[in-house]
């Protein structure tokens, strides 16, 4: 839905341009579901606390699909109303289960603490615009939180914990069950917060129009962090479809964050590597590892599994098609469109073999 308005935009099927529009369904609505459903399932037990209810569940579903609708209907204001409501439910779940916890949450999640800091500052930013004139770099900042931090920080945050799974690493975000901290966890959890404060700042960089040294920053953190708690140079080579996917997928992000300090020109259009092919990709792939995790087919992801690379295949070439729509103006049109098809294809074929194993009921992972 959230990229499917821009055909219908030049086709003539919209009429209000959908570029804040698209931008808010992809983040508070496809990544939003990712981030909500992945810690709505994972909080919960790594707290060693009862599972939502189904009532809370599908509240939060409800939620989220009206605040979706909202927002392609181009009712911006009512559809961040309702994502912070839901925000809001998601926090009263999970307070539950961490007032009565009898184990303490990975290090690395210090930082999706962070990210909905973000959110939610960013997010009461964008409604503030509706009553008052915003500078141009409090509009920056605001979509700087939203737009990248609320999704960067819970993939740098939870990457450590389930990422070596993947390569039959071993696991140095996880901790025996415990209430009290160990002085690693504490040395872990400062490295985050320190990594997050890093990005932040150059979010303020980059409001304030030092957008190369920003990305500069931001690309350094990010490397660093990636490098020292999820060293995919010490992996195993990629055997899976899943692993290659992983990496693709890694390097997509940070080549987003480089490219832009030497095109700053086009930093809109190249940041598409870093959300799409980086963001999305990781997204898709952790939740192909958590449904077939979940219902019993964890060996199914050992073969060869083509149809994930032609899913991925195909999001990254649109992903292309759409950055080289903004490079040569004069095929902007029809290469916004050739994008959006292919992005709607990939997730069609990714949907199709991942989205049935959701209602297979298997052993826990």
């Amino acid at each position: 839905m959230g990229v499917a308005i821009w055909p219908l935009y030049f086709w003539g099927a919209l009429e209000f341009y959908p570029g804040q529009t698209h931008a808010r369904i992809m983040v508070y609505g496809f990544f939003g579901g990712f981030i909500l459903g992945f810690l709505g399932t994972a909080m919960p037990r790594m707290l060693s606390g009862d599972p939502f209810r189904p009532i809370e569940t599908l509240s939060l579903l409800v939620l989220h699909g009206v605040m979706v609708l909202s927002l392609a209907a181009g009712q911006i204001f009512l559809g961040e109303t309702l994502f912070l409501v839901l925000l809001a439910g998601f926090f009263i779940c999970v307070a539950f289960r961490v007032a009565r916890r009898k184990d303490t949450p990975p290090p690395g999640f210090v930082m999706v603490a962070v990210a909905f800091c973000c959110v939610v500052a960013g997010t009461i930013l964008s409604l503030i615009q509706n009553f008052r004139e915003l500078d141009a770099s409090w509009i920056t900042l605001q979509r700087l939180m939203v737009y990248q931090g609320f999704v960067l920080f819970p993939i740098l945050g939870v990457g450590p914990f389930i990422l070596p799974r993947f390569f039959g690493m071993p696991n140095r975000h996880d901790f025996p069950e415990a209430l009290v901290r160990t002085r690693e966890w504490n040395k872990k959890a400062l490295l985050a917060l320190a990594v997050a404060a890093i990005i932040i700042g150059s979010f303020f960089l980059e409001a304030i129009g030092w957008v190369r040294s920003a990305h500069a920053v931001r690309f350094g953190a990010t490397f660093i962090y990636l490098f020292l708690e999820m060293p995919f140079h010490r992996a195993p080579a990629a055997g899976s479809s899943l692993g290659l996917s992983i990496r693709i997928a890694f390097i997509s992000l940070l080549a987003g964050f480089s490219a832009v300090v030497f095109f700053p020109a086009y930093r809109v259009s190249l940041l598409h590597l870093t959300l799409v092919g980086g963001f999305a990709v990781i997204a898709l792939v952790v939740a192909t590892r958590v449904v077939f995790g979940h219902s019993g087919n964890l060996e199914l992801l050992k073969k060869r599994n083509r149809w994930l690379l032609a899913a991925v295949g195909l999001i990254l070439i649109g992903t292309a098609t759409r950055i080289s729509g903004d490079v040569w103006p004069n095929v902007m049109q029809s290469h916004y469109i050739y994008g959006a098809i292919l992005w709607i294809v990939g997730v069609l074929v990714w949907s199709v073999y991942v989205l049935p194993k959701v209602l297979v009921v298997g052993t826990e992972d």
